[in-house]
Protein backbone atom coordinates (compact mmCIF):
# COMPACT_ATOMS: atom_id res chain seq x y z
CA UNK A 1 0.00 0.00 0.00
CA UNK A 2 1.41 3.26 -1.07
CA UNK A 3 1.70 6.70 0.70
CA UNK A 4 -1.51 8.04 -1.85
CA UNK A 5 -3.44 4.60 -0.95
CA UNK A 6 -3.08 5.07 2.74
CA UNK A 7 -4.03 8.78 2.17
CA UNK A 8 -6.75 7.90 0.52
CA UNK A 9 -7.75 5.35 3.69
CA UNK A 10 -7.51 7.93 6.18
CA UNK A 11 -9.57 10.45 4.66
CA UNK A 12 -12.03 7.56 4.41
CA UNK A 13 -11.91 6.80 7.97
CA UNK A 14 -10.19 3.11 6.63
CA UNK A 15 -7.63 3.09 8.66
CA UNK A 16 -5.50 -0.24 9.09
CA UNK A 17 -5.22 0.28 12.83
CA UNK A 18 -8.20 -0.79 14.49
CA UNK A 19 -6.51 -1.87 18.04
CA UNK A 20 -4.14 -0.24 19.78
CA UNK A 21 -0.15 -0.80 19.06
CA UNK A 22 1.44 -2.81 21.65
CA UNK A 23 3.30 -0.07 22.75
CA UNK A 24 0.86 2.63 22.67
CA UNK A 25 -1.05 -0.31 25.10
CA UNK A 26 1.69 -0.46 27.42
CA UNK A 27 2.02 3.58 27.44
CA UNK A 28 -1.67 3.82 28.39
CA UNK A 29 -0.93 1.14 30.98
CA UNK A 30 1.62 2.87 32.57
CA UNK A 31 -0.06 6.07 32.47
CA UNK A 32 -2.65 4.41 34.45
CA UNK A 33 -0.64 3.43 37.20
CA UNK A 34 1.05 6.91 37.40
CA UNK A 35 -2.40 8.39 37.85
CA UNK A 36 -3.26 5.59 40.07
CA UNK A 37 -0.21 6.28 42.26
CA UNK A 38 -0.82 10.02 42.74
CA UNK A 39 -4.22 9.24 43.96
CA UNK A 40 -3.24 6.91 46.51
CA UNK A 41 -0.43 9.30 47.92
CA UNK A 42 -2.08 11.97 48.33
CA UNK A 43 -5.84 13.51 50.02
CA UNK A 44 -8.30 14.73 48.42
CA UNK A 45 -7.73 14.37 44.90
CA UNK A 46 -10.10 15.65 42.01
CA UNK A 47 -9.89 14.88 38.29
CA UNK A 48 -10.40 17.12 35.75
CA UNK A 49 -11.21 15.99 32.09
CA UNK A 50 -9.22 18.49 29.50
CA UNK A 51 -10.70 18.41 25.83
CA UNK A 52 -8.61 17.36 22.86
CA UNK A 53 -6.97 20.37 20.91
CA UNK A 54 -4.98 20.99 17.83
CA UNK A 55 -2.28 20.40 19.84
CA UNK A 56 -2.75 18.11 23.16
CA UNK A 57 -4.87 15.00 23.20
CA UNK A 58 -7.27 14.09 25.65
CA UNK A 59 -5.84 15.02 29.48
CA UNK A 60 -6.59 13.62 32.64
CA UNK A 61 -5.73 16.24 34.74
CA UNK A 62 -5.56 15.47 39.22
CA UNK A 63 -5.52 17.76 41.35
CA UNK A 64 -4.49 17.06 45.10
CA UNK A 65 -5.97 19.09 48.22
CA UNK A 66 -2.95 21.19 48.56
CA UNK A 67 -2.37 21.97 44.99
CA UNK A 68 -0.40 19.60 43.62
CA UNK A 69 -1.59 18.40 40.43
CA UNK A 70 -0.72 15.75 37.12
CA UNK A 71 -1.26 15.63 33.94
CA UNK A 72 -1.41 12.62 32.08
CA UNK A 73 -2.94 11.94 28.50
CA UNK A 74 -6.53 9.62 28.10
CA UNK A 75 -7.99 7.72 25.21
CA UNK A 76 -11.27 9.49 25.70
CA UNK A 77 -14.12 10.30 28.24
CA UNK A 78 -15.01 6.73 28.51
CA UNK A 79 -11.52 5.71 29.96
CA UNK A 80 -11.14 8.88 32.40
CA UNK A 81 -14.98 8.52 33.76
CA UNK A 82 -13.58 4.28 34.23
CA UNK A 83 -10.91 5.41 35.91
CA UNK A 84 -12.46 7.53 38.09
CA UNK A 85 -15.10 5.59 39.15
CA UNK A 86 -12.86 2.81 39.70
CA UNK A 87 -10.47 4.98 42.16
CA UNK A 88 -13.42 6.56 43.47
CA UNK A 89 -12.65 9.78 42.99
CA UNK A 90 -14.86 12.93 41.13
CA UNK A 91 -15.29 14.23 37.48
CA UNK A 92 -15.06 17.60 36.17
CA UNK A 93 -15.30 19.09 32.82
CA UNK A 94 -12.26 21.67 32.83
CA UNK A 95 -14.43 23.49 29.80
CA UNK A 96 -17.24 23.77 32.00
CA UNK A 97 -15.75 24.30 35.76
CA UNK A 98 -12.18 25.78 34.98
CA UNK A 99 -9.52 25.02 37.38
CA UNK A 100 -9.74 25.97 41.43
CA UNK A 101 -7.66 28.47 42.44
CA UNK A 102 -5.51 25.70 44.65
CA UNK A 103 -4.08 24.43 41.95
CA UNK A 104 -2.87 27.95 40.51
CA UNK A 105 -1.82 29.17 44.38
CA UNK A 106 0.71 25.54 44.20
CA UNK A 107 2.45 26.87 40.87
CA UNK A 108 2.81 30.41 42.69
CA UNK A 109 4.45 28.51 45.61
CA UNK A 110 1.64 29.18 47.85
CA UNK A 111 0.94 26.73 50.54
CA UNK A 112 -2.23 26.04 52.18
CA UNK A 113 -1.87 26.46 56.02
CA UNK A 114 -2.49 23.01 57.70
CA UNK A 115 -3.76 22.56 61.56
CA UNK A 116 -1.80 19.79 63.55
CA UNK A 117 -3.57 17.83 66.60
CA UNK A 118 -0.79 18.51 68.59
CA UNK A 119 -1.21 22.12 67.84
CA UNK A 120 -4.52 22.13 69.21
CA UNK A 121 -5.87 22.95 73.02
CA UNK A 122 -6.35 20.28 75.06
CA UNK A 123 -10.62 19.19 74.62
CA UNK A 124 -11.98 20.83 78.19
CA UNK A 125 -14.99 18.21 77.81
CA UNK A 126 -15.68 15.14 79.48
CA UNK A 127 -14.65 13.05 76.74
CA UNK A 128 -12.74 9.39 76.58
CA UNK A 129 -9.72 10.13 78.73
CA UNK A 130 -11.52 12.30 81.34
CA UNK A 131 -9.82 11.93 84.71
CA UNK A 132 -13.02 11.06 86.78
CA UNK A 133 -16.27 13.19 86.93
CA UNK A 134 -15.83 16.86 86.91
CA UNK A 135 -15.47 18.96 90.27
CA UNK A 136 -18.68 20.31 92.03
CA UNK A 137 -19.18 23.56 91.18
CA UNK A 138 -18.09 26.42 93.75
CA UNK A 139 -20.51 27.16 96.67
CA UNK A 140 -22.62 30.31 96.50
CA UNK A 141 -21.19 33.92 97.76
CA UNK A 142 -22.46 35.05 101.15
CA UNK A 143 -24.55 37.72 100.36
CA UNK A 144 -22.91 41.42 101.50
CA UNK A 145 -24.61 43.72 104.13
Amino acid sequence: MGFSDRLRAWFKGESKRSAPSPSTDKASRATLRELEGFVESRAGVEAYLEPKTAIYSTTLLLIADDGEYLRRPVRDRGQATEFCGRVNIPLYDAAKVGYPRRMKDYDRGVRPQRVNLDDLPPWPGDDVGDNGPPPPPPPPAAPRD
